[in-house]
C-alpha cells in the first residue's frame, strides 16, 4: 500500500526551477509578463547574466513590465559588470546619446516629476530613478572601450567616432581611424561608413578622397541611407574624385526615401538648380519642405530663394516662409527676413523691424549681420543714429575678415566720425579693405591720392586704384580714371580711351558715366559731337533708372531727327518704370503723354492718376545729381 506521505509528496509537487529556456519560451509565445517575472528571478535569485540583460532590454522597450529607461540601464549596467559584452555595448550606446523620457509620459506627467520629492505621488512610486537617462560622454567612452577591446563591432565604431570627434575623450584622428578599421574589418557598415567620413574630411584634417569614395561604396552596398547622402555629397562637391551630379542626385534620392532629411534637402537643391536632373520647381519644393518638416532648418531658405526668384516669383510666400525659419531661431533667416523688412520685399518696407532682425542675427553670430547693423547705427536707418555703436559693429565684422567693414571703419576716420578726423589712419583701414578685395576701398584711395586730401597728390597712383576699383566690380572706377585720361593726369591722356572707359562704367551701371557720354556726344569737349551716341546714352541713363534721362527723352520725342531719338514705346516704358519707382517728374512726365495723346493714345483718367501721384507729398523729386561732376568723386 502506498503510504499517506508519498500521496501528498505526488499531490503537491513543488514548482521546478525557472530556466532560461522557459523565460525564453514564455516570451516566444507572447507571454511577456511571465517572460519578465521569470527573468526577474533568475536575475536577483540565480544571478542570471543572460537575464540580467534580457531584463535590461524589456525594460528599454517596455515589454511585459511598464518602460523604465533608468530600470533598463540599471539591469545593463548589472549585466556589464558580470562581464555581457552586449551589456556594456549598450550601455556605450545609452550613455553617447543620452535616453529622453518615454514618448508614454504625458506632459503633465513630465511636470509632476518635476516637483520636488517630497511629495508621495504614484509617479515617484514607480519612477524613483526618474524618467531619462543623462548624456554621460565619459561613461560612454568607459563602456564602448570595454565592448570594443572585447570585440563588438558597433562599439568600436561608435569608440571610433568619439575619438574623431573628440567627445568624452581627448580628439585624435589616428586611434579613431584604428577603431573604424576595426569594425569595418568585421564588416560593419558603421565601420564602414566612419572611415569614409574621415577621409572625406568630415572630422577635420584627414582628407583623402579617393579613399573615403572606396569605404562609402562598400557602406552604401549594403543599403545604409547615410552612406547613400555622404557619397551622394562626396560626387557633388568632393575634392580629387570626379563629379558626377547625375549619380548624385539618385544616390540622394534613395537616401530622401529613406527618411534622410539632409538628403531631402540637398535634392531639392538639385531640382531648384537642375543639377543632375532636369529643373523642377514643384520638385524642389516637394522635397525642400518634406526636409523643412523634419527638422532641417535650412530647408526654409532654400523655400525662400525657391518662391524669391523662381519661374513664378512669389515674394509674400517667400517672405512668410523666412519669417517661419526665423522664428525658428535659425540667425542665416533672421537676417535675410531683416533685408525683406529693408527692401520691402513681400513685406511692408519698415527699416526698424529689419533692424531688429539682423541684430537677431548678429547675436547668432551670423557675421555678415555685423556690417550690416554697423551700416544701420551709422545712417541712422532703423535705429538711433550711433557712431560709437557703427564703430563697435564694424570692428566685429572686420575682426572676422569683413573688407565693407574695413572699408566702412575707413569712412569713420576719415569723417570724423564718433571719433577724432584722422587720414593716415583712414588709409591704413581703407589699404586693408582693399587687399580684401574692396572696390569701394580702392575707389576711395583713388580719390584720396587725386585730391591730395592730407596726402602728396599723386595722379599715378590715383590712376592705379582707380583700375583696381574697376577690376574689383566698382564702375566708378573707371569713371574717374576716364577723367584722368581725358586730361592726362598720371596717365597718357587719350580721349578715346577715356570714352571707352566710360562705355564700359556705364554697361556696368554707372548712372553719371551714362550722363558723362550724353554730355561728351552732345557737347564734343572730348570726342566728335554725335546726336544718335548721345540719345543711346541718356536710354541707358534711363534704363539705370535715372527719371531725370527719362524726362528729356520725352521732350526729344518732338525733334524731327528720328535717327537721334527712341521711339515713343521705348520712352513710355522707361517713363513708366521711372514713374513707378516713385519719381515724381517722370510721373509728370507720362501724365502729360497720356493727357495730349500726341505719341501715345490719349488716356485722361490714367493721366490724373499720374498726376496725382506726383503731387503727393511723400514722392522721390528727381534731382539733378544724377548727372553729377567728375573727378575727384566722393
Amino acid at each position: 500500500m502506498v503510504s499517506i506521505r508519498a500521496s501528498l509528496a505526488k499531490l503537491i509537487r513543488p514548482e521546478r526551477a525557472p530556466t532560461l529556456e522557459a523565460a525564453e519560451a514564455a516570451y516566444d509565445s507572447g507571454r511577456h509578463a511571465d517572460a519578465a517575472a521569470l527573468f526577474r528571478v533568475l536575475a536577483e535569485q540565480h544571478a542570471s547574466v543572460p537575464a540580467e540583460l534580457r531584463l535590461g532590454q524589456l525594460y528599454e522597450s517596455g515589454t511585459g513590465v511598464l518602460q523604465n529607461f533608468v530600470e533598463a540601464a540599471r539591469w545593463f549596467r548589472s549585466a556589464a559588470d558580470h562581464g555581457s559584452v552586449p551589456a556594456m555595448a549598450r550601455l556605450g550606446e545609452i550613455y553617447l546619446t543620452g535616453l529622453a523620457a518615454p514618448g508614454t509620459a504625458t506632459p503633465a506627467a513630465l511636470q509632476r516629476m518635476n516637483k520636488s520629492w517630497s511629495e508621495d505621488s504614484l509617479l515617484q512610486r514607480l519612477y524613483p530613478g526618474g524618467l531619462a537617462v543623462a548624456q554621460d560622454l565619459e561613461a560612454a567612452a568607459a563602456w564602448n572601450t570595454k565592448a570594443a577591446e572585447a570585440g563588438d563591432a558597433a562599439a568600436q565604431a561608435r569608440l571610433g567616432h568619439q575619438y574623431a570627434s573628440g567627445l568624452g575623450l581627448a580628439r585624435d584622428l589616428d586611434i579613431a581611424e584604428r577603431w573604424f578599421n576595426a569594425a569595418a574589418d568585421q564588416e560593419h557598415a558603421a565601420g564602414e561608413l566612419g572611415l569614409g567620413m574621415l577621409y572625406a574630411g568630415a572630422y577635420g584634417e584627414r582628407g583623402a578622397q579617393s579613399r573615403a569614395l572606396e569605404w562609402l561604396e562598400r557602406c552604401a552596398a549594403r543599403g545604409n541611407s547615410t552612406a547613400d547622402l555622404c557619397l551622394g555629397l562626396l560626387l557633388l562637391f568632393g575634392e580629387g574624385v570626379e563629379h558626377d551630379a547625375v549619380r548624385a542626385a539618385a544616390l540622394l534620392e534613395k537616401a530622401a526615401e529613406k527618411g534622410q532629411p539632409a538628403a531631402m534637402f540637398h535634392l531639392g537643391e538639385l531640382y531648384r538648380r537642375g543639377w543632375g536632373l532636369a529643373q523642377s520647381a514643384s520638385a524642389a519644393e516637394t522635397w525642400l519642405r518634406r526636409a523643412a518638416s523634419r527638422g532641417y532648418v535650412k530647408a526654409w531658405l532654400s523655400l525662400v530663394q525657391l518662391f524669391r526668384t523662381g519661374p513664378d516669383p512669389d515674394l509674400i510666400t517667400a517672405a512668410a516662409l523666412c519669417r517661419q525659419a526665423a522664428d525658428l531661431g535659425d540667425g542665416d533667416a533672421q537676417y535675410v527676413l531683416g533685408q525683406f523688412y529693408l527692401s520691402g520685399e513681400g513685406v511692408q518696407r519698415d527699416p526698424a523691424e529689419a533692424a531688429r532682425w539682423i541684430a537677431k542675427a548678429a547675436d547668432q553670430n551670423v557675421t555678415v549681420a555685423y556690417d550690416r547693423l554697423g551700416a544701420m547705427y551709422a545712417e541712422g536707418f532703423g535705429l538711433p543714429q550711433d557712431f560709437q555703436a557703427a564703430a563697435d559693429w564694424f570692428h566685429r565684422a572686420a575682426a572676422q575678415g569683413d573688407a565693407n567693414a574695413l572699408y566702412h571703419l575707413g569712412t569713420l576716420r576719415l569723417g570724423g566720425l564718433g571719433m577724432p578726423r584722422d587720414v593716415r589712419a583712414a588709409l591704413k583701414w581703407y589699404l586693408q579693405a582693399a587687399e580684401k578685395g574692396s572696390g569701394s576701398a580702392c575707389l576711395q584711395l583713388g580719390i584720396l591720392y587725386a585730391t591730395g586730401d592730407s596726402l602728396r597728390q599723386d595722379y599715378a597712383l590715383a590712376a592705379r586704384w582707380y583700375t583696381r576699383a574697376a577690376a574689383n566690380g566698382e564702375a566708378a572706377g573707371n569713371y574717374n580714371l576716364a577723367f584722368l585720361h581725358f586730361r592726362g593726369l598720371g596717365v597718357a591722356q587719350d580721349s578715346a580711351q577715356g570714352i571707352a572707359l566710360l562705355r564700359q562704367a556705364a554697361k556696368a551701371g554707372s548712372v553719371a558715366a551714362a550722363w558723362a557720354l550724353y554730355r561728351q556726344y552732345s557737347e564734343g569737349e572730348y570726342v566728335r559731337a554725335d546726336r544718335a551716341q548721345a540719345a543711346a546714352s541718356l536710354v541707358r541713363a534711363a534704363q539705370l533708372g535715372s527719371a531725370a534721362a527719362a524726362c528729356l527723352l520725352a521732350q526729344r520725342l518732338e525733334r524731327a531727327e528720328p535717327q537721334a531719338r527712341p521711339t515713343p514705346q521705348q520712352v513710355l516704358e522707361l517713363l513708366t518704370a521711372c514713374a513707378t519707382a516713385g519719381h515724381a517728374d517722370a510721373q509728370t512726365a507720362l501724365g502729360l503723354l497720356y493727357f495730349d495723346g500726341k505719341h501715345v493714345p490719349a488716356n485722361p483718367a490714367l493721366a490724373m492718376r499720374w498726376f496725382s501721384s506726383a503731387a503727393a507729398p511723400s514722392q522721390r523729386r528727381a534731382s539733378g545729381t544724377e548727372a553729377s561732376t567728375p573727378v575727384p568723386r566722393r
